[in-house]
């Protein structure tokens, strides 16, 4: 039962803004694709589901439902127009981004390192080879971040698909805990200079 209102106030919002008349100057149909967007921002909120199947089934409505709430009449009305088509054109135009996949692709690379524990063996190597100081440590995550620059040209996936699950893994190596007064002691140095040497 806790959950179930999770699920059914999105679907309420949307209905409920539906049912109301399009303010003055707004088009029906402008009326009722921000309903779906109110319903899929509080799905977000709520997240009755992962928030990327949410946005998956915003996506999808809002193409199903293209005649009512994507294009006007008169877009409708025009000979030639092809509704279904330029509903599926407008839905997966987001998925031909490349810099939308370069990210994507290099969080799944996170999770690969993490399901793995490959990001904890290549802290083990950094630790290995520069890790007898602090320093010498903070160089070695600045010289990561610089040798994959040329290779990921996105920020965002470089340092959160690629540098962060390794250098997530080498302050507990040196008993420094996320969230605990330890975090001072390494942890909070290595994530600064990951951040520093990102931008």
């Amino acid at each position: 039962m806790r959950t179930t209102w999770k699920f059914l106030l999105p679907l309420a919002v949307t209905g409920l803004l539906a049912l109301l008349p399009a303010p003055d100057g707004l088009p029906v149909h402008a009326w009722l694709y921000f309903a779906l967007f109110a319903g899929v921002v509080v799905g977000l909120i709520l997240e009755p589901l992962p928030g990327a199947v949410i946005g998956l089934i915003g996506v999808a409505l809002a193409a199903l439902l293209a005649p009512w709430v994507l294009f006007s009449p008169a877009q409708l009305a025009t000979p030639g127009f092809r509704g279904p088509q330029e509903a599926l054109k407008w839905g997966l135009a987001g998925f031909s981004n490349n810099t939308v996949w370069l990210i994507f692709s290099a969080f799944m690379f996170a999770l690969g390192y993490e399901k793995t524990g490959l990001g904890r063996r290549i802290a083990l190597l950094l630790v290995k080879a520069m890790g007898r100081r602090t320093l010498t440590l903070g160089y070695a995550v600045m010289l990561a971040d610089l040798a994959l620059a040329p290779f990921t040209p996105s920020n965002t996936a470089r340092s959160g698909g690629t540098v962060y699950p390794v250098i997530r893994n080498l302050p507990l190596l040196y008993d420094s805990k996320p969230n605990d007064p330890s975090a001072r002691r390494i942890g909070s140095y290595l994530m600064w200079v990951a951040i520093s040497s990102t931008c």
